[in-house]
């Protein structure tokens, strides 16, 4: 790759500030896109006065600092900065420590630190606590006491710095020593820091180079490019003069850069394995913590804080609904009362609440009622449930939410007004800092505030990132994460139970959108691109946040790049072949052997395969999963691939993959393999064969993986032998090279692909690639975590199966099934068709082959083995084939396989979980239609949105009204209607779950089903119809009504032609009951004595009448026990589905109409009929009268 192409890149990210965006950019291995990238930001900060960058990188071995140094040197004078000056490289506390000691050890450290006793000391004391540290940091219990000595000691030395540049900087700072701890304190103004900041910049330069390497934080803001980890960017710095760390995300100094992510998609694992840790860490009392929030707000309402505050919050209607949810809330569940489980010691069980249902782990759902006589509230498994202890759980989790980014918006406020107010040598308030500072004014503890502003802080929305979710996102695990609740009975609690409470809502992808708030995010890797959710980001959640400010790295490519990234080009006209071959299904030594018989003993086989069976044998009895026939299978393809290393001469350095690393145990057995290599060699015999080695590289030998694959390496290099190495596919992952120094024999056989523009003392004229790989099977693709706990594994399980949803590659349905299982312990096969399991599975053979591709010089063919399940699995759809090696596209060609149609399945997943959704939004609001008016109020507004776009535009949609106004998203989750229809069918579920099969038929989803057509054929109705802006045909659009909204429009539509057709046919004027709590018992009143539900059954599958007649009855009991009044009910279907007698029931209080019109609009009643409905209206069924 060209420096220019980087520079072009860069150039386009940062012409744009503040709309920050993300630039991705797919690059095959080899093409040295890391050395490029390091030019062109040093050449850029050279250039740019106010640019700065960060790089960072996956692993420390990536960090590339004399890559650095050397682009740094070339380009800058001495006017631009040193090096140490300008670069600055923020290491973890374990690899700063590292660092003073080594420097201490070998006097490296300058000598006006080195003389001073003080440091001295504590420089001795860090020793002995790293040592300790060392000892104690995988023991679970000790690895935090252990770090926060290490941490207090790191600071000490740092004291100790400080203390000798006060001194010599005259910046009149006081070190004190406080005897008890024997630790120093030093506290400095702004004025003493900038003053040793300046005596830094003129000190001679072994001093301050020294100083700067070390402690790059002393002065951050200096530094045009900061190079650090995944893991510290995301866990932050700790700031020179300070002992507390800072987040960048929330650091001044990220406003307005250039963050590189060397490895893109690698971090979002990192990224996730944070957030789990900080979830499954940061636990609060739920309770408890309400109740603080309850007492800090009602502090700000009856104006005991400080009058900045008051008036922020005050003058928001925001804040008065907010103390209205929350006395609500505290009434409706009784949150002024102790919580006790009926359990009296111990943990009694977590729930893990998503957004579409829990996961329990007694499997049975928790009950809580209020006991008058304990004056408590109880929670069991088989007790009354009069508070829904299940619906408490998410309600207050959900307020706590809204409080949060309230707060967080009238903490920017109290930072913006304070950091206008500062002189220019103070620091500056971070977003972090104030939002602590309202929560501690609040009276909330720290931890609690930590709690809740990881509810909230990803939501900054400064650099314009679009965070409203419109109905054709159904992503909800990014919008809502999941709630952890684990209880627990203690005995100095003994009268209440812990529900401590974490919540994980910072994704990966949230974490982000946070940084692109802020800063231009380029994205390098392989694999930049990769459709999965799994090991990459939802890049289409990010498209849909992002929409133009989500661009390709590719479209900045110079032709010459272009031209050096068509490997296949290259490779015909080098005349370099690559030669793909399945391992085969092979049984015995013999099969492998066939081709060697000649030269191998028959009595040699018998033994191999006797020893073979032997070893199966071992694992079987241990219990393994899998067969005999699964083991013989691992055991023979990597056999194979032995013999085809061992019998190809060209074949100086070969790779061998596996998911399991051979070991000392049963399953894959590290010397019975070591044995059988050596065994074949010799079986094998020829001269080729014999002069190889094995090495199996793997975590658990001494000696880093860097130097054991240099060790393995050389072997060609130096001592002409060829080398075949063993070893998993997360052990030589991403950045491992595995190209060497040729050899003579090597040089005399080699082909060379450079590409034209290609340097001559580029090293990579100078090594030569593997010659082949062997990939076994990729395994572990997604978690299983049997037993289920909540802990790091058991949570990242059922992540990633959130991530499949939220990407419709499996339905709520195959969610609700999974954890079915999972809370019964049992183990479950993977989903079908989830294209990110495959996509997943080929981005691991793409790096393994991407092993081979890392200098200019091949061997004539390159050979590529692999199992039988990487031709079954691997896959090419959704991914952009022309960024990935010539190896696996040839490898993908050769499985022959056909994409399968995973779009088809998540179209059909999207709609049923769209229907779903609604199901669950239009439950849960029908529990708040008696109770909350602006509930109702939406519902209403909701149904007649229904009634008017039975089909709708995409714009339309995000456009409407009751989006705008009530910024509210449920209800509205209408399909995406592909083929512009205005009707579908769909197999409906046999009972009420709001799962529907979109594969399936038998419910029409239509105007005719739903009655609209016979209703527009009643005369006057089209008319009123129109007039109120209600839909009178289905026309085709975008976006189409989805089964559960279908079932609410007939609802609407027949309540409104009933109310129409009544008033025509009996002269009778309904109204509407004007009391909240008895909204929606019915649609309608008649003079306050008969209450009247219009029915549609025409559009309903399945009635059972008797079901609805207990509801109806129901529904009167609860009207007369409200109003204190007896009541008569009609239940009048409006659209006749056949010719029926009026029904009277419940001693003539209600009486049931089976059919108001005909399918042609015309009057269904007969006279006498008509009549019947009239006296039962008058109540004078007994004289004959009528209406």
């Amino acid at each position: 790759m060209q420096t220019l192409d980087f520079k072009e890149m860069i150039t386009e990210l940062q012409s744009k500030i503040p709309l920050y965006r993300l630039m991705l950019l797919n690059a095959p291995t080899g093409i040295g896109k890391s050395y490029s990238v390091i030019q062109a930001l040093c050449q850029y900060a050279v250039e740019q006065e106010n640019f700065r960058a960060f790089f960072v990188t996956d692993q420390k071995k990536n960090l590339k600092l004399q890559d650095f140094e050397a682009a740094w040197n070339q380009v800058a004078d001495e006017h631009k900065g040193t090096f140490s000056e300008r670069i600055g490289v923020v290491r973890s506390l374990e690899d700063t420590v590292e660092r003073l000691i080594h420097d201490w050890d070998h006097k490296k450290i300058p000598g006006m630190y080195r003389e001073t006793p003080i440091f001295k000391k504590n420089i001795e004391k860090l020793r002995k606590t790293f040592q300790c540290y060392k000892m104690l940091q995988n023991d679970a219990i000790d690895s935090k006491t252990s770090w926060n000595l290490l941490n207090n000691a790191e600071y000490q030395v740092r004291c100790a710095v400080i203390a000798v540049l006060g001194e010599k900087s005259h910046a009149n700072i006081k070190p004190i020593l406080d005897t008890k701890s024997d630790n120093l304190q030093i506290k400095l103004n702004p004025t003493q820091k900038n003053t040793i900041r300046d005596y830094v910049l003129k000190q001679a330069k072994a001093d301050s180079e020294w100083l700067n390497n070390t402690f790059p934080t002393i002065d951050l803001d200096k530094r045009k490019i900061i190079i650090l980890t995944t893991s510290k960017f995301i866990k932050g710095y700790t700031p020179f003069f300070e002992k507390s760390s800072k987040s960048f995300q929330f650091s001044p100094i990220l406003s307005n850069s250039l963050v590189v992510l060397d490895e893109f998609d690698s971090t979002k694992k990192q990224i996730l394995d944070n957030s789990i840790e900080d979830a499954l860490k940061v636990q609060v009392d739920l309770l408890p913590l309400f109740d603080a929030l309850y007492e800090g707000l009602s502090k700000i309402n009856n104006k005991k804080l400080p009058d900045q505050l008051i008036k922020s919050f005050t003058v928001r209607d925001t804040f008065r609904k907010i103390m209205k949810d929350a006395n609500a809330l505290r009434s409706e569940f009784k949150l002024d009362f102790l919580y006790k489980t009926q359990k009296k010691q111990g943990n009694s069980g977590f729930v893990i609440h998503f957004a579409q249902t829990d996961l329990i782990s007694k499997g049975e759902k928790l009950h809580a009622y209020f006991d008058e006589n304990l004056r408590q509230v109880v929670v069991g498994e088989k007790i009354r449930d009069d508070l829904h202890f299940h619906r408490m759980l998410p309600r207050i989790s959900a307020f706590l939410r809204g409080v949060s980014g309230f707060i967080l918006q009238r903490a920017r406020e109290y930072q913006q007004l304070r950091n206008r107010k500062l002189s220019p040598i103070d620091e500056a308030m971070t977003i972090e800092d104030a939002c602590y500072t309202v929560y501690n004014a609040l009276g909330l503890s720290q931890v609690q505030a930590r709690v809740l502003l990881s509810l909230s802080y990803t939501f900054s929305n400064q650099g314009g990132i679009k965070l409203s979710y419109y109905p054709h996102s159904s992503r909800r695990f990014q919008q809502r994460g999941l709630s952890l609740f684990q209880f627990t009975n203690d005995a100095q609690h003994e009268l209440r139970t812990e529900i401590n409470a974490s919540f994980f809502s910072v994704t990966p992808e949230r974490f982000l959108l946070n940084i692109l708030s802020k800063a231009n995010v380029l994205g390098l890797s392989a694999t930049a691109t990769l459709p999965t959710v799994l090991d990459n980001y939802d890049l289409e959640y990010l498209r849909d946040m992002l929409g133009p400010r989500l661009l390709n790295g590719a479209d900045y490519l110079s032709k010459t790049t272009r031209e050096e990234f068509d490997f296949k080009a290259r490779y015909i006209k080098g005349n370099v072949h690559i030669k793909p071959e399945i391992s085969g299904i092979n049984r015995s030594f013999s099969e492998i052997l066939e081709t060697d018989r000649s030269s191998v003993d028959k009595t040699d086989i018998r033994t191999l395969d006797a020893i073979l069976e032997q070893k199966i044998s071992m694992v079987c009895a241990g219990g393994r999963k899998g067969g005999k026939d699964y083991y013989r299978q691992r055991y023979l393809n990597l056999f194979n691939s032995f013999k085809i290393f061992l019998n190809d001469p060209l074949m100086t350095s070969f790779l061998g993959l596996q998911s399991l690393l051979p070991s000392g145990g049963s399953e894959m057995n590290e010397q019975y393999i070591i044995d059988t290599f050596e065994k074949l060699k010799q079986r094998i015999g020829s001269s080729t064969a014999i002069n190889t080695e094995l090495r199996i590289v793997s975590s658990r030998k001494s000696g880093s993986i860097e130097e054991q694959l240099e060790n393995a390496l050389s072997l060609p290099s130096n001592q002409n032998k060829r080398v075949y190495i063993l070893s998993a596919y997360q052990t030589i992952g991403i950045g491992q090279n595995l190209q060497h120094q040729m050899n003579e024999f090597e040089r005399k056989n080699v082909i060379n692909i450079a590409p034209k523009n290609a340097a001559k003392d580029d090293p990579r004229q100078k090594t030569v690639d593997l010659a082949g790989v062997y990939l076994a099977d990729v395994t572990h693709i997604l978690g299983s975590n049997l037993p289920f706990k909540m802990d790091a594994s058991g949570l990242r399980t059922v992540i990633e199966r959130q991530y499949l949803l939220d990407n419709n590659e499996i339905s709520v349905d195959d969610l609700m099934t999974f954890l079915n299982y999972l809370q019964k312990q049992i183990p479950q096969p993977h989903p079908k068709n989830a294209r990110s399991l495959y996509v997943s599975y080929s981005r691991t053979i793409i790096q393994a082959l991407g092993r081979m591709n890392r200098s200019f010089n091949k061997m004539p063919t390159l050979r590529i083995i692999v199992d039988p399940q990487v031709i079954s699995n691997i896959t090419g759809s959704g991914i952009d084939l022309s960024g990935t090696s010539l190896e696996y596209r040839t490898l993908l060609e050769f499985s022959g396989r056909q994409n399968p149609n995973y779009e088809r399945s998540r179209v059909e997943h999207a709609k049923a979980n769209a229907t779903f959704y609604t199901y669950r939004d239009l439950f849960l609001m029908a529990l708040y239609l008696q109770k909350d008016p602006e509930t109702a109020q939406f519902y209403r507004r909701l149904r007649l949105f229904y009634a008017q776009h039975p089909t709708c535009s995409n714009k339309e949609l995000i456009e409407s009204k009751i989006i705008r106004e009530y910024q509210d998203e449920r209800g509205l989750q209408y399909l995406c209607n592909e083929r512009s229809c205005n009707s579908y069918e769909v197999k409906a579920p046999k009972r009420d779950s709001g799962h529907f099969d979109f594969g399936g038929s038998g419910m029409e989803i239509s105007a005719e089903a739903s009655g609209l057509l016979a209703m527009c054929h009643f005369p006057g109705l089209k008319e009123a119809f129109e007039a109120e802006g209600i839909a009178t045909e289905w026309k085709p659009n975008e976006r189409i009504l989805n089964p559960i909204q279908f079932y609410n429009y007939c609802g609407f539509i027949g309540e409104f032609s009933g109310k129409f057709m009544i008033q025509k046919i009996f002269n009778i004027e309904s109204d509407v009951f004007h009391d909240l709590e008895n909204n929606e018992l019915f649609d309608f009143q008649w003079q306050g004595e008969v209450a009247i539900d219009f029915k549609n059954w025409h559009a309903m599958p399945r009635v059972n009448a008797d079901k609805e007649r207990e509801k109806v009855e129901d529904k009167l009991n609860r009207l007369e026990l409200n109003t204190k009044k007896k009541w008569r009910a009609i239940i009048i279907n409006v659209v006749a589905i056949n010719q029926g007698k009026l029904i009277m029931t419940v001693d003539g209080k209600i009486l049931e109409v089976s059919g108001l019109i005909t399918h042609d609009g015309q009057i269904a009643l007969t006279t006498e009929q008509q009549f019947q409905i009239g006296r039962f209206f008058n109540n004078n069924a007994d004289n004959g009268t009528d209406n």
